[in-house]
């Protein structure tokens, strides 16, 4: 499979090539060529002394107009059509969103991509997530963005171990410009596979959907002073879009699950999750069926929820953003600068209603009048409870009394998102050598989350423990702060819920977590060419360039969740976990340096060479919850550039690079998260498993079930972790140290004289980072390694509930997963770029764009001594790098047509993802996401001189996305990676006024 899969990738390689090829001489416009030039040399080094020698840093620039033509409002949609990114924290998140937009090149994590605007970094993006935000970086005055390959930190700080992405923005502009869009979603539904499933399964079968909606509305005004040195430019734009639910789509209109039941087809039914008028205690588990009968609970689509349809695909959300920008020439040698920018998002993220989840988590009293009488199987025998015990009214502990809250709509996280930017400075020449820059930036970020229609633990259990009164009224036992007795365990014989607006009300609570983050940079750098002074090489007169800098920063985070919020183990049932406050900081001080040195220029086999060095030195001071710390880094770097010819230039370089932990990772307290487990198999009697060890007929003999903590009584009878969702126990680690990569890269750029205007880059990229931050042992690999090898180093780091379970719900259980320097990471892969105009006679001209990433390894080591994890060419959760689905090959290539027709243009956009397997070797059904194309065609009309129309199809095709029912959150959602993949066509219309 894999030879297939790497041949198919190089054959459509190939194939592109000899289409750039096969195309014969054409031009492309010099200015286009000139700047692919600079923007090599922009981005990748502060040393600018000779423009006219060329970088060894592999870059892709590409232009801001991209993200217009394809109708891209946010920054994360338009660079995640790019090979060498990998999907992040978007709008497609809904559980375990953030409110955020991340950048993740690589797939190495989005904390370890640096992202810059105009050279200089972004801030923490909030108090929950330190990765950058994108929502800052204004996508219509993006001139362009450069993505650096591999370490870069030498030259641009921390976290640049991955690459660095700088987003450059237009500081020229002089009118002004007004424009609208409005974007629709489409999906056509027309049956197939999944439809079948969803029927047979007794769900709902959506019909052709049009949803998505968004509006964007902006404006920039630019002006040149009145003595032509300098320019002011501000723009403001506002955004609203709707949102987009899994019931609207074929595939995600229910939880899929493997099953070989009566209810399945193909293998798949609607599995949904347990948790769902579940009860159980000494007596086993039972179901309650909708008429109230219980009967004995045997798990598939008639006894588990259906939490899919309720899930958001695309949050809704409102966005403002203000930025304004300006530069002055003071002299001829002193220059002033200055940039603002402001954004505020807010979204709702959308998941199924809670449920009073938690296996053996609550307590019930025996004369509770709501388990006196039922129709099927006794409650009272369920929970333990005998006629003395009803007498006594005595207290059973360790039940389940688990119901999903329909009757108080689904979960929602209000997620507001606050940043401001500042950055001002000089910049002059002394003595016409020496170039200086110096500047001051300040951000602040402001954040809330405020969730909604989820139960109070303590309230829950106080409401749980009811009697009759005198009166015979039934109360709360414990009838303080207005306690209404819940009575989950009763239903009409009609199928109504005997659970009431005022029994919500009271269980219902609100979490409100705020916080804030704060950057403060100060720097500045000198910088001359040497041949000024007559300092060269002998072989050469072209000067050495030096750079000298220095830089303080200083990044703290607040994040401070109400009291309820705090309580451990969770205060409220839907969450995985405590939210914790962190308070802290993390101060830098940094030195760094760089030379450049030709050896050759204008010589035989020699038009240039040049080696270049970079190195800088920083020093740490930590601090946060009565801890403080220091620790130092070091990173450097080397590379050569040769061209032997005009036509062809040779570029390799070696970075080391760092990475410094952050406040989060840093000062978080002790607390529980939510990782997710990959199917285990079926049991038996066709019920798909996450857990070898539960239901009624585990997959795996008791003898190795009791490594991991299951007992001869437990087995047999154990719950299955729910949804696949298991917990952890996760912390942070104040003493943790930073991380180092190696990054080496080799590549050669061909501009050929004998085929004017093609330009082709060919680049292999190495990564490695050692001493990485983690999370402990991922709870897969725990498992699995436990299960395999009843080793004590796995099987000590997993505890199960009193009856056995490992599902989420229940204070203590899971895996022990706490953040330390002990995993390793590798990628390796080789991108190719090319770029050719030619011109097709009477009908225009055309220029063909093409970027591609083979993928020859990305890869995670848990810990010293394990076995690689492999995730290049697969999808699944045994590896937490990538983007759940890691294709071997993508590409994206334009084509751009500029007709002969007077003010029209056509762009075509062929986006390619390759096929991948299932990391789970074991899943004999799920074996392969198929390769995916995606078609977009923009058309633009230039109306009149002031006016221009765009219209857009993205996934004109309606490609409908690859489905994998273990695909969970954060990035995976409704059966599938909607941040990488298509859920849907998108068509927009657009008009801009510029005058």
């Amino acid at each position: 499979m894999k030879k297939n899969k790497v041949s198919a990738a190089i054959s459509t390689a190939v194939g592109t090539a000899v289409l750039l090829g096969s195309m014969g001489s054409g031009f492309i416009a010099a200015q286009d060529s000139a700047e692919a030039v600079e923007e090599i040399i922009v981005t990748g080094s502060r040393l600018q002394s000779n423009p006219n020698l060329a970088g060894a840093v592999p870059v892709l620039s590409v232009s801001g107009e991209e993200a217009d033509l394809r109708g891209n409002v946010r920054i994360e949609d338009f660079v995640n059509i790019l090979p060498q990114v990998f999907a992040g924290q978007a709008s497609e998140v809904s559980n375990g969103a953030s409110g955020t937009a991340t950048l993740n090149l690589r797939g190495l994590g989005s904390g370890r991509t640096l992202v810059l605007v105009n050279g200089r970094r972004l801030p923490y993006g909030s108090s929950a997530i330190t990765s950058a935000n994108l929502d800052l970086i204004p996508t219509q005055m993006v001139e362009r963005v450069d993505i650096v390959s591999g370490g870069a930190s030498a030259v641009y700080g921390s976290d640049a171990i991955s690459g660095v992405a700088n987003f450059v923005l237009k500081d020229d502009f002089e009118g002004v410009e007004i424009g609208g869009q409005y974007l629709s979603n489409y999906a056509a539904n027309d049956g197939g596979f999944w439809d079948q499933v969803l029927e047979v399964s007794g769900q709902p079968v959506p019909g052709s959907a049009t949803d998505g909606e968004e509006s964007t509305f902006y404006a920039m005004i630019g002006t040149n002073t009145a003595d032509g040195k300098g320019n002011v430019t501000m723009f403001a734009t506002y955004e609203d879009r709707a949102a987009i639910t899994q019931q609207a789509r074929l595939s995600s209109g229910c939880a899929l699950g493997q099953s070989s039941s009566t209810l399945s087809y193909g293998g798949f039914t609607c599995f949904g999750s347990a948790n769902y008028r579940l009860f159980g205690g000494p007596g086993g588990y039972r179901f309650q069926e909708a008429d109230g009968n219980i009967i004995a609970y045997a798990g598939g689509p008639l006894q588990t929820f259906n939490y899919g349809p309720f899930n958001f695909f695309q949050r809704p959300s409102e966005r403002y953003q203000l930025h304004a920008s300006g530069n002055y020439e003071i002299s001829d040698t002193l220059s002033a600068f200055a940039d603002m920018g402001y954004t505020t998002n807010v979204s709702d993220a959308q998941i199924a209603p809670t449920a009073s989840f938690g296996i053996g988590a609550y307590s019930v009293n025996c004369a509770n009048p709501y388990i006196q009488s039922n129709s099927g199987l006794s409650l009272l025998e369920t929970f333990g409870c005998t006629a003395e015990d009803v007498a006594a009214n005595t207290v059973v502990s360790g039940i389940t009394a688990s119901h999903r809250n329909v009757e108080g709509g689904p979960r929602n996280s209000r997620l507001e998102n606050s940043a401001m930017r500042f950055v001002g400075g000089f910049e002059g020449t002394i003595g016409d050598t020496w170039d200086w820059t110096a500047f001051g930036q300040i951000s602040k970020t402001k954040d809330e989350s405020i969730s909604t229609n989820d139960f109070v633990v303590a309230n829950l259990q106080q409401a749980l423990f009811a009697v009759t009164d005198a009166n015979g009224n039934v109360v709360c036992m414990d009838q303080s702060s207005g306690c209404v007795p819940y009575n989950p365990f009763q239903r009409s014989s009609s199928g109504g819920t005997m659970i009431t607006q005022e029994q919500i009300d009271f269980i219902h609570g609100i979490g409100i977590v705020s916080g804030s983050t704060e950057q403060l940079i100060f720097g500045a750098d000198i910088q001359a060419n040497l041949g000024d002074y007559g300092i060269s090489l002998p072989t050469t007169e072209a000067g050495i360039g030096v750079l000298v800098g220095m830089e303080m920063r200083t990044d703290k985070l607040d994040a401070r969740p109400d009291e309820i919020s705090q309580v451990p183990g969770g205060g409220f049932t839907g969450v995985g976990g405590a939210d914790l406050p962190v308070k802290g900081e993390v101060e830098a001080m940094e030195f760094f340096a760089e030379v450049e040195v030709p050896v050759l220029v204008g010589e035989p086999m020699a038009e240039e060479l040049t080696v270049r060095a970079q190195a800088r030195t920083s020093s740490y001071d930590v601090s946060g919850n009565d801890t403080i710390g220091s620790f130092d880094t070091d990173a450097y770097g080397m590379s050569v550039s040769w061209s032997p010819t005009s036509d062809v230039r040779f570029r390799a370089q070696y970075q080391r690079a760092v990475r410094a932990p952050n406040v989060i990772e840093l000062f978080t307290g002790i607390n529980t998260g939510l990782p997710n487990l990959s199917p285990a198999g079926t049991n038996s009697e066709g019920v798909q498993l996450f857990d070898p060890c539960a239901s009624n007929a585990p997959i795996l003999s008791l003898d190795i079930c009791q490594r991991t903590g299951v007992t001869a009584a437990n087995y047999g009878n154990i719950l299955d972790v729910i949804s696949g969702q298991t917990q952890s126990l996760t912390g942070g680690n104040p003493g943790l140290q930073p991380e180092e990569s190696d990054t080496m890269t080799l590549g050669v750029v061909l501009t050929p004289s004998m085929v004017e205007g093609l330009e082709v880059s060919i680049d292999y990229f190495s990564i490695e980072v050692d001493d990485a931050v983690a999370s402990g042992i991922p709870a897969q690999v725990t498992l699995d390694n436990c299960l395999a090898t009843g080793d004590a180093a796995f099987c000590n780091l997993i505890t199960r509930s009193a009856s056995g379970s490992l599902a989420a719900g229940t204070t203590g259980v899971g895996f022990s997963q706490q953040n330390i320097n002990i995993a390793s990471l590798e990628t390796s892969g080789i991108d190719v770029q090319a770029m050719y105009g030619f011109s097709v006679g009477e009908y225009g001209d055309m220029t063909v764009d093409y970027a591609g990433t083979f993928l020859d390894k990305l890869a995670s080591v848990p810990f010293p001594g394990a076995d690689a994890i492999p995730c290049a060419g697969n999808f699944g959760n045994n590896c937490a790098l990538g983007a759940g689905s890691n294709p071997e090959y993508r590409h994206r290539v334009n084509l751009t047509w500029a007709t002969n027709m007077p003010g029209v243009d056509v762009v075509a956009v062929w986006r390619h993802f390759g096929e991948t397997d299932n990391d789970d070797t074991g899943d004999t059904l799920e074996t392969t996401m198929d390769a995916v194309n995606y078609i977009d065609v923009v058309g633009m009309y230039q109306a009149t001189e002031a006016m221009s129309v765009k219209v857009g199809v993205l996934n004109l095709f309606g490609e409908e996305p690859p489905v994998y029912s273990g695909a969970g959150p954060a990035l995976g959602n409704g059966n599938t990676y909607p941040t990488t993949y298509d859920t849907s066509t998108t068509m927009y219309a657009s008009v801009k006024y510029s005058f």
